[in-house]
C-alpha cells in the first residue's frame, strides 16, 4: 500500500467536502466528460465506503474534493475538525483503496501522537 495523503480535518471538509492535494490525481481513473471518480475505499473494520472524487469543470487550478459519500463516513465515524485521515491506494495488486481515521491524543516532545479511531 503507497500512502496518497493525510490530512488534519478542517469544519469544511467536515461540514461539506474533503478537499485533497491534486498530487494524487494520478492514483484515480477519472471520466474525462464528467471530471470525477467514483471508487470504494476499505476502513480499518474492512467495511466499504464509495466515494466520488472530482475536479472543478471550469478552472485552471482543478482543486479536487471527495463529494459522494464523505458526509456519510464522516457522521458514521463521528469525525470532527482536527481528526486526521490517511488514504492509501494498493499501487502494485488490485488497486484497492484503504482510509484509516485518526484522533490526536497528545504532544509528546513537541510531536502530537495519533492514534486510529
Amino acid at each position: 500500500m503507497k500512502q496518497l495523503f493525510s490530512k488534519v480535518l478542517s469544519p469544511t471538509d467536515i461540514e461539506h467536502r474533503l478537499a485533497v492535494p491534486s498530487e494524487i490525481l494520478w492514483a484515480f481513473e477519472f471520466d474525462q466528460a464528467r471530471r470525477c471518480a467514483d471508487f470504494e475505499v476499505k476502513d480499518k473494520h474492512g467495511q466499504t465506503w464509495e466515494f466520488r472524487c472530482s475536479t472543478r469543470k471550469k478552472d485552471f487550478h482543478p482543486k479536487p474534493v471527495v463529494s459522494k459519500g464523505w458526509r456519510k463516513f464522516v457522521k458514521d465515524k463521528g469525525l470532527q475538525a482536527g481528526d486526521k485521515v490517511v488514504f492509501y491506494k494498493d499501487v502494485e495488486g488490485d488497486s484497492s483503496y484503504k482510509i484509516i481515521t485518526m484522533k490526536k491524543v497528545f504532544k509528546l516532545f513537541g510531536e502530537e501522537v495519533w492514534l486510529p479511531s
